[in-house]
């Protein structure tokens, strides 16, 4: 399995699959390549907003988060530890967050961390692109495609 993106999606989609005792290899363009959004070579690397939404029950926010608990989400216990108060949101500090996804994917003998730019997806492998917005001149772009 071979995951383009080590932000939120693309690490727990590592995470999930390795889980599942299947090897992962988890492409990763920072810090060759940045973004004007992103500030470290850290995963999961919140830009916009340290919040990861409601913690109200009842709420999408809230109903997503706990069907991701039930799961075994890295992501969540990784937010579980770098907590802040914020009243109904969960919200955490961005460093410790990062940091701690970062060792989380790095540290799991099934992920294979490649530091490097994905210019397209080679056939006969099974793909999760989980790029986010910036994505090298969207994929793919090959002249036989």
């Amino acid at each position: 399995m071979h995951i383009v993106g080590a932000g939120l999606a693309g690490c727990e989609a590592a995470w999930q699959v390795a889980r599942a005792g299947v090897p992962v290899v988890l492409y990763e363009m920072r810090p060759l390549q940045s973004t004007e959004a992103h500030k470290t070579d850290k995963f999961a690397e919140l830009v916009c907003s340290n919040s990861l939404k409601s913690e109200s029950e009842n709420t999408a926010p809230w109903l997503l988060k706990e069907e991701l608990r039930r799961m075994g989400s890295a992501l969540l216990e990784s937010a579980a530890k770098a907590r802040v108060p914020a009243g109904h949101a969960l919200t955490v500090d961005r460093e410790l967050f990062a940091a701690d996804v970062t060792a989380r994917i790095e540290s799991n003998p099934l992920i294979e961390v490649r530091r490097e730019e994905v210019a397209y997806l080679e056939e006969g492998r099974i793909w999760i692109v989980a790029s986010g917005p910036s994505p090298v001149d969207l994929l793919p772009k090959r002249s036989d495609a």
